[in-house]
């Protein structure tokens, strides 16, 4: 699997526009292998907003980046309002995705676990 990560500079004025363009081009990107896309924002809504989608290989992504699919998506007047930074590619070695939690987090509000066992103490560190 591989994460791409861009930077990109969304103007105020097209942010629900932006968001509701991501999500219209969701269908497509996964007909393509897309395996997931998150639009992150800092939580002092100062900075430039990050995109990370995740691919299953390098090869699938450089596919996806030669379809006339994205090409179609790209020429959308909302795609040229925003201004992107060149993509960043990661290998991913290892690491893990918690899918039970996050399709609860999907069907229901989040709210911190209360049953969990106490953590180490400092006498015990």
């Amino acid at each position: 699997m591989i994460i791409c990560l861009r930077t990109v500079l969304v103007p105020p004025e097209v942010r629900e526009s932006y968001l509701a363009w991501i999500d219209a081009g969701r269908q497509v990107r996964q007909e393509h292998g897309i395996l997931a896309e998150l639009v992150c924002e800092p939580a002092d809504a100062a900075g430039e907003t990050v995109v990370i989608t995740a691919w299953p290989s390098h090869e699938i992504f450089d596919a996806w980046i030669a379809t006339p699919h994205r090409a179609a998506l790209t020429d959308s007047d909302v795609h040229q309002a925003v201004s992107y930074r060149p993509i960043t590619r990661y290998d991913v070695p290892g690491g893990y995705l918690n899918l039970p939690a996050l399709h609860d987090l999907s069907t229901k509000p989040s709210t911190p676990p209360t049953d969990l066992p106490p953590g180490p103490t400092e006498e015990s560190s």
